[in-house]
């Protein structure tokens, strides 16, 4: 029944747009327009009048006035409580005429509410925020805000009356001892990642808990009891939530409030503040791990998404392989096996299960380590480790097109995004791996379609800082390179810390509050920003709370780093990555984005298709689709080479690659 009215109401909406547009535009040059704002609860559509009689009281001669569309009530605030629903139905008028039935009602917010045909707005229940209500009809447009808010509280029954009360209000001044130790102060995390499991020290067991989350439109409460080492794992469900609630990384902050109550005593909260940036991490981390306490083979590369508990072994070779890259479009990677005398492969990703590639040993020949493909994942620069020489060879051949091209000494590559750089380690000297050299500069150079390299220039000296620069990544728009400085070659084994600087060697910074540890390596770049930021996985052998403590083992970390990148420090406290095997040591990170898909599979953005474009087929249902004919733009989410290629521009920008709507800060 609710579906065959909702018909009814879309067929009569576009029958009285008919008669409207008929009786008040029948001049074929009649023109008209409607404008509108978010917040606004009225809009008006200005066209010029023709023969014929409006149905609204529309006026003939230049500049008629077609309908201005008013909602009520206006700028409605709805509050969830404890999972009681409250609903709300609205009306529509257009000078003076009930238009209710008639119009098209839409909420830009699925994932916080929708209107019924009634009209009655409904919210999910899960998210809270603020969304733009639309009812149109004709060439006029009405709308108002619609905003929940959800305050949600668990784990009452766990306690009792007594000490619930004693939790809320709090009389034993600061607590003495209490210190959260996970997550950091100040962290920022993306959107659809793993929820911290919140870790402190200074408590005794027996102790009951009150954790209080806060941002705008989402409270949240929790109470409950736990051992020592004392830690709490939010459940995912609500941190999914209350992260897609929140209205901005820095304009809407997470407080962060943890109660201890020891005996009949609860102490005032200890506060922090977390950030949650409005953008999800595409893609996979790929690391080496070797086995530590784990004792499970002999270096292995293993694959994990931010968003997973588990890590994936999705390829067995039988022996200790590692020293990976991946191409672009995530289908290829290219490792190295020890299974001779360092040969060279390469993998098909895209694939189930994944399968030898076309780059095999002996075809190039030598003995390789490191290597980075280009932009369009038909090149590889490959490291030799015995010349410390680079070669840039077919991906697909194997057939050396350009060798020593940066001349001797020389390794850790990284290939722009762009397709249009390169950059390594130069003068390396000491050690008979590459990762033992003592010695190296950063360089950069240009490098053209043919692997011919022009412009080559030293931008980071060793002399600079501990160590020596190692392992330098591309930011996914190619405008900037991080980079570690070890102590011991490149290896994770003595000091490190974290830098970033501009292909051009200007604006050299140091990435302090993420490494402050000086135990940190091997910054890699995710393959797109996200929520109005860069991502950079590493290495560090910090304590992770009070999990490990003391162990002094590699493990995988990830910070935000702001873009731009203009603060003297530009980065933010790291965030572990949950899920890894914290009994191994978590190596050489790469972050790539899963293998595209096709035209017909299905697809939430153009970042998952091999065409960059994600669009709506006649059964509804989003699928990978072909670019935009001659002339046309694509959608938020798809593939762009410029401004201009993105529908809702100058609104919208393309960065790296991608049509992306402004994001709340």
């Amino acid at each position: 029944m609710r579906k065959s009215f909702a018909i009814l109401s879309v067929v009569m909406a576009l029958l009285w747009a008919f008669l409207a547009y008929a009786g008040c535009s029948a001049d074929p040059s009649t023109t008209g327009s409607s404008t509108g704002q978010g917040g606004d609860s009225t809009s008006t559509g200005s066209g010029q009048g023709g023969e014929g009689g409006c149905i609204f009281n529309c006026t003939g001669g230049g500049g008629g006035t077609v309908g201005v569309i008013d909602i009520q009530p206006k700028d409605v605030m709805l509050q969830i409580v404890d999972g009681n629903i409250p609903t709300q139905a609205f009306t529509a008028t257009m000078n003076g005429q009930d238009v209710t039935s008639q119009v098209l009602w839409i909420y830009e917010r699925p994932d916080i509410g929708d209107v019924t045909p009634a009209p009655t707005f409904t919210p999910t229940g899960n998210v809270g925020g603020t969304g733009k209500l639309v009812a149109k009809f004709s060439m006029a447009e009405g709308s108002t805000n619609v905003t929940v808010s959800i305050t949600k509280t668990v784990g009452s029954g766990n306690i009792t009356p007594d000490q619930k009360n004693e939790l809320d209000n709090p009389t034993g001044g600061p607590d003495p001892t209490m210190k959260i130790v996970y997550p950091y102060d100040k962290t920022v995390f993306p959107l659809s990642v793993l929820a911290p499991e919140v870790q402190w020290n200074g408590a005794g067991g027996g102790n009951v808990y009150k954790l209080h989350l806060k941002e705008k439109y989402f409270e949240y409460t929790e109470y409950f009891t736990t051992g020592v080492p004392s830690r709490h794992l939010i459940a995912e469900s609500d941190w999914t939530n209350l992260g897609s609630s929140g209205a901005g990384s820095q304009s809407d902050p997470v407080t962060v409030k943890l109660t201890r109550m020891a005996g009949a005593q609860a102490f005032e909260p200890v506060t922090n503040t977390w950030h949650i940036a409005q953008g999800k991490l595409k893609g996979s981390v790929y690391y080496w791990e070797l086995p530590d306490q784990c004792g499970v083979g002999n270096g292995r590369i293993l694959r994990i998404k931010p968003d997973s508990p588990d890590v994936d072994e999705f390829f067995q070779p039988g022996v200790c392989w590692g020293c990976h890259t991946v191409s672009r479009d995530g289908k290829k990677m290219a490792a190295e096996f020890n299974d001779g005398n360092g040969p060279l492969y390469t993998l098909n990703l895209d694939v189930s299960p994944v399968v030898y590639g076309d780059i095999h040993p002996g075809n190039p020949a030598g003995n390789f380590i490191f290597s980075a493909f280009n932009n369009t994942g038909d090149r590889l620069l490959v490291s030799e480790n015995n010349s410390k020489q680079l070669h840039v060879v077919d991906a697909l051949t194997g057939a050396m097109l350009s060798s020593g091209v940066l001349g001797s000494g020389c390794g850790e590559p990284a290939w722009s995004p762009d397709g249009k750089k390169i950059a390594a380690i130069c003068g390396m000297a000491g050690g008979f791996w590459t990762f033992d050299a003592t010695t190296g500069d950063l360089h950069v150079a240009d490098v053209a379609a043919d692997g011919s390299i022009s412009n080559q220039m030293s931008i980071v000296p060793q002399a600079g800082g501990q160590g020596r620069p190692a392992y330098p990544s591309f930011s996914p728009g190619s405008e900037w390179l991080a980079f570690g400085r070890p102590t011991q070659g490149s290896r994770s084994t003595a000091n490190g810390d974290l830098w970033l600087v501009g292909p051009d060697g200007q604006n050299l910074k140091k990435l302090q509050t993420a490494s402050d540890d000086n135990r940190s390596f091997n910054p890699v770049f995710a393959p797109l920003r996200a929520g109005g930021y860069f991502w950079l996985v590493f290495i560090s052998r910090r304590d992770y709370g009070n999990t490990l403590v003391g162990s002094n083992r590699q493990q995988l970390w990830i910070t935000a780093i702001d873009d731009p990148p203009s603060a003297a420090d530009p980065s933010h406290p790291p965030f572990y990555l949950r899920g890894q095997e914290n009994c191994g040591k978590s190596e050489n990170a790469y972050y790539a984005l899963d293998p595209c898909k096709e035209v017909g599979a299905g697809c939430t953005s153009g970042v998952d298709c091999c065409n960059g474009q994600c669009v709506k087929n006649d059964q509804g249902m989003y699928v990978c689709g072909m670019p935009p004919e001659p002339g046309g733009c694509s959608q938020d989410g798809n593939a762009c080479t410029t401004d201009s290629d993105c529908c809702n521009a100058p609104t919208s920008k393309c960065v790296d690659g991608f049509c992306q709507a402004p994001i709340p800060q």
